[in-house]
C-alpha cells in the first residue's frame, strides 16, 4: 500500500532506484506517506531526527519497547541523500572534486508544490529551486564562483552553465 517495509540494507538504495527506474511518482508518493511506516509519521510524532526503527514511538507517543531504539540514526535518514540528489537533482561530478562541477537535473512533482535547496560545497554554495504553478514549473539555480554545472531541466535541452544565477521555465512532466 505504497508504504516502507525495508531496513538499513534497502531504504538508503530504494528511492534513487524507483527514480531511476522511471518511477519517481512512486518514490515521492513513499515520501509523502504520513501513517506508519512512513517518514512524516515520524515527523507527525513530533520528530527532528530520523529513527533507529519506523516504530520506535508508538501512536500513543510512548517509546516502543522493542529495544534498541535510537532517535537519530543514518540509515532511515538517507532519505535526504535522495531528496537532495532527485528532487533537487544535486549531484557532484567525480572527476572535479569539491563539487568544483555538478549535474543538476531536478525532478520536481507538483504534489510537493515547490522545493528550496542549498548545499554548502567545499567549492561553495549551489541552491536549486523550483516552483510548480500548474502544467508548469520555474527554476531559480545558483552555481558558485570559479564551477560549473550541467543544467538538465525536463522538457528543455542540456546546458554547461558557469558560476552565476539563472532562472528557467519549462514545463512540469511529473
Amino acid at each position: 500500500n505504497n508504504h516502507l517495509d525495508t531496513g538499513f540494507v534497502g531504504t538508503p538504495v530504494l528511492l534513487p532506484a524507483l527514480s531511476e527506474g522511471g518511477l519517481h511518482h512512486t518514490a515521492v508518493t513513499l515520501l509523502l506517506q504520513e501513517d506508519y511506516p512512513s517518514w512524516l509519521y515520524e515527523v507527525n510524532m513530533g520528530a527532528t531526527t530520523i529513527w533507529e526503527r519506523w516504530n520506535s514511538v508508538m501512536p500513543d507517543g510512548l517509546v516502543s519497547d522493542t529495544g534498541m531504539n535510537s532517535m537519530n540514526h543514518y540509515a532511515y535518514g538517507s532519505v535526504m541523500g535522495w531528496m537532495y540528489g532527485f528532487l533537487a537533482g544535486l549531484k557532484p561530478v567525480a572527476e572535479a572534486p569539491g563539487f568544483r562541477r555538478a549535474v543538476i537535473a531536478p525532478m520536481p512533482d507538483k504534489r510537493l508544490g515547490h522545493l528550496q535547496c542549498s548545499y554548502d560545497s567545499a567549492s561553495g554554495r549551489y541552491e536549486v529551486d523550483w516552483q510548480a504553478e500548474g502544467d508548469a514549473v520555474r527554476y531559480r539555480i545558483v552555481i558558485p564562483f570559479d564551477c560549473e554545472a550541467e543544467v538538465r531541466l525536463p522538457g528543455l535541452e542540456p546546458r554547461t552553465l558557469a558560476a552565476g544565477e539563472y532562472r528557467f521555465g519549462g514545463p512540469l512532466l511529473a
